[in-house]
């Protein structure tokens, strides 16, 4: 009798330790959150800590408008189900101990989100199972996706379900997972627009960092995104956007520069059908096994993809075509523009290879970039099942060709050269990244319109600042004494 008492007090103090907000149209923010709930959202000035389960009823709304840091104990988790919406600067999201990840945030079927300005680290991640998802001008780093307790599972970001959501302006940086992803059987469509992506998949296994599945008779639009992978993980990929099980699939990559991954497009389903352009695809060779992949874009079993404009240069292979996919390469009514270069492993270069029975036009690409090519130059770097199944001419070589640049905003920093603290004045609120000279991601921050105080704890050296906002870029070195 005893033991029963005990344990059904203990099973009481567990419930009572969460809370759920009363579902009758509330409107709370952060501050008005820890007064109704003080032991579980605890308040200490601009500093809250949660700590214990904390669920946003589907009447409910909650406004996140101060410039706070939200700590998350261990194993703790948020659901949404109501609305939820941040008009603050600078929020961050963060586990109370680094190394004891919180579970993550769940934005349940039927809530209404706007993320804005919010930095997502050490945590569980994001999971989404609404439809009209907005994330803007965020930061998630660090997510830990490997753990059993993890709300997101696989990615950083990850959808479940729904369409019409949009994520821009947002850094993924070394997430254990994808940096964004979505369920293989389930349909979602989604805009992944000027967003930075650097080394994700630090768990070191077969995802890319963006793994999408199928979006269904909408699309998934991965556009003007800057993908870069850290060599050291060597199974990490660029982009996947797949459907696997079958059905409509329909996507649109383009505009964007994708580096230093295992491979830097891949595309397998069926019911495909999509647009590939305008990107710089260069050394995504980390894992050098050319029987594993490395192409700068691979196709199997897709109805139609049109390719154009792009730059494919250092992969293992520049694009491969398998399992009857069907590739549009260029047409005498609309050349293809490619160009390729070094695309090659074990002392053979590969531009292109046909490993499908079928036809291919691949008309006006420059398939040696830098040479006069002739046809016989030009057929040692297309490969096919059968021969004559590759129409390459005309071709063009040697020729320079534009991918759409990112409109211009300026930044100025100082002093310069400095100690780890300057100053970093801007034109608009935004995100910044400082890369090292080898392209590493070593420091992140949001920004605010005006005069911001920067602290790093940098090496000396030389380092390139970029900071972004709705699709402007601009870039400026940075000196560390």
């Amino acid at each position: 009798m005893k033991k029963f008492t005990l344990l059904f007090v203990i099973c009481c103090v567990f419930i009572n330790a969460q809370f759920t907000t009363p579902n009758n149209g509330t409107s709370y923010t952060l501050t008005s959150l820890s007064a109704a709930a003080p032991t579980v959202l605890v308040k200490n000035g601009l500093e809250y800590t949660l700590t214990a389960d904390l669920t946003l009823s589907a009447t409910d709304k909650l406004l996140i408008n101060e410039d706070a840091t939200l700590k998350v104990n261990s194993g703790i988790a948020i659901y949404i189900y109501g609305e939820y919406k941040t008009t603050a600067g600078n929020f961050t999201i963060t586990a109370s101990t680094i190394g004891s990840p919180y579970r993550g945030i769940r934005f349940e079927d039927g809530s209404v989100v706007e993320m804005k300005n919010t930095r997502v680290e050490y945590g569980g991640g994001v999971r989404v199972l609404t439809t009209g998802f907005l994330m803007d001008n965020c930061i998630l780093y660090k997510n830990n996706n490997t753990l059993s307790t993890s709300l997101a599972s696989s990615a950083a970001l990850a959808f479940f379900q729904g369409t019409g959501h949009i994520v821009q302006n947002s850094q993924f940086l070394e997430n254990s997972r994808a940096g964004i992803n979505s369920g293989a059987n389930t349909s979602v469509s989604v805009d992944i627009l000027n967003n930075t992506f650097y080394g994700n998949n630090t768990d070191n296994g077969n995802y890319p960092q963006i793994n999408m599945g199928p979006a269904g008779t909408d699309s998934t639009r991965v556009v003007n995104n800057i993908i870069t992978g850290n060599r050291l993980n060597t199974k990490a990929g660029g982009v996947s956007v797949s459907g696997l099980l079958g059905g409509t699939n329909r996507f649109r990559i383009e505009g964007n520069t994708i580096t230093d991954n295992r491979y830097g497009i891949t595309h397998q389903g069926a019911g495909s059908s999509g647009i590939i352009k305008n990107n710089i695809i260069e050394n995504n060779n980390s894992e050098n096994n050319p029987n594993l992949g490395g192409s700068g874009i691979s196709l199997t079993g897709t109805q139609k993809v049109i390719v154009r404009n792009n730059q494919i240069r250092g992969n293992l292979w520049g694009i491969t075509l398998l399992s009857n996919a069907v590739i549009d390469l260029g047409t005498s009514d609309s050349e293809g523009n490619n160009v390729f270069k070094n695309n090659g492993n074990g002392g053979t270069t590969t531009a292109f290879f046909n490993n499908t029975p079928n036809t291919v036009n691949a008309i006006g690409n420059c398939w040696r970039e830098g040479e006069l090519s002739n046809d016989a130059m030009v057929q040692t770097v297309i490969g096919s099942l059968n021969p004559n199944t590759v129409n390459f001419k005309p071709y063009k070589c040697a020729e320079t060709l534009a991918v759409s640049d990112f409109q211009k905003s300026k930044i100025n920093v100082y002093p310069n050269p400095s100690k780890n603290h300057f100053f970093l004045e801007t034109e608009n609120a935004g995100n910044i990244v400082i890369q090292d000279i080898s392209g590493k991601v070593v420091f992140s921050s949001i920004v605010n319109k005006g005069k911001n105080e920067i602290n790093t704890n940098l090496q000396s050296g030389v380092y390139i600042i970029t900071q972004q906002y709705e699709g402007k870029k601009s870039n400026t070195k940075l000196i560390i004494k």
